[in-house]
């Protein structure tokens, strides 16, 4: 397995997220080759870039080669690589790349318009004749008889409206208090006192503690080193 040796093939894979045109830029250093050359590299075919390594110079190859953003194969030397594809052969096309070669696209036949049965209308007149213009049946319109009435007039005629019952009210028991008097009588007044009932609390005297916690603070000592007493 010692003896076994490798071709670096190159399909014109790129890193994910790797802009295409830093990448062609940075094998054109590597290889210190033109944009020509690099360009050749990007066609979707397998092309191989070192034959006949070992196992580690390939690995090694393969690392620089992913750093610079280029994305290559290792395979034994003994696989023909560059032979045609044939009936099942397939390969990945570039990022951004066309699928297909100029001379395999398929290019569209226009199809034939028969320009003899149009003419032209003149700009100011209409585009249809007469005979082509559709027109719709007017479907008749129901409209009841109505009226306006006069301001201040009742809607209903007098043989439309109905009697309302009028509601049976006996004022005779009502009256109308003085100014400032009180409404209720005193046997209308209700004189229960609703119960409160109220915590047991009781007052501290003046001075004692209430139970707050108390933040004990250090006595601060200041510096005196530096003040002295002048003499008489």
């Amino acid at each position: 397995m010692a003896d076994d040796r490798f071709d670096l093939i190159f399909r014109g894979d790129i890193v994910l997220g790797q802009p295409l045109s830093d990448v062609k830029q940075r094998l054109q250093r590597l290889f210190k080759a033109d944009e020509a050359r690099i360009e050749g590299l990007f066609t979707g075919r397998p092309v191989a870039l070192k034959r006949q390594l070992d196992a580690a110079t390939a690995q090694k190859y393969q690392k620089v080669l992913q750093q610079a953003g280029a994305l290559v194969e290792v395979v034994r030397s003994r696989a023909s690589v560059e032979r045609p594809a044939g009936k099942h052969g397939f390969s990945l096309a570039p990022l951004g790349g066309l699928l297909l070669k100029p001379g395999e696209r398929l290019q569209p036949a226009p199809p034939p318009v028969v320009a003899g049965a149009f003419t032209l209308r003149p700009a100011e007149g209409p585009l249809l004749d007469r005979e082509e213009v559709f027109r719709a049946v007017p479907e008749p319109v129901i409209v009841p008889e109505l009226d306006l009435a006069a301001v201040g007039e009742y809607l209903l005629s007098e043989e439309a409206r109905g009697d309302l019952p009028l509601a049976t009210v006996a004022p005779g028991d009502w009256g109308l208090a003085e100014v400032g008097s009180d409404l209720l009588t005193c046997e209308e007044r209700r004189s229960e006192v609703p119960a409160v009932t109220a915590p047991t609390l009781e007052v501290a005297p003046v001075g004692s503690d209430l139970g707050e916690l108390k933040q004990h603070r250090a006595p601060v000592a200041p510096d005196i080193s530096g003040l002295r007493l002048e003499g008489d």
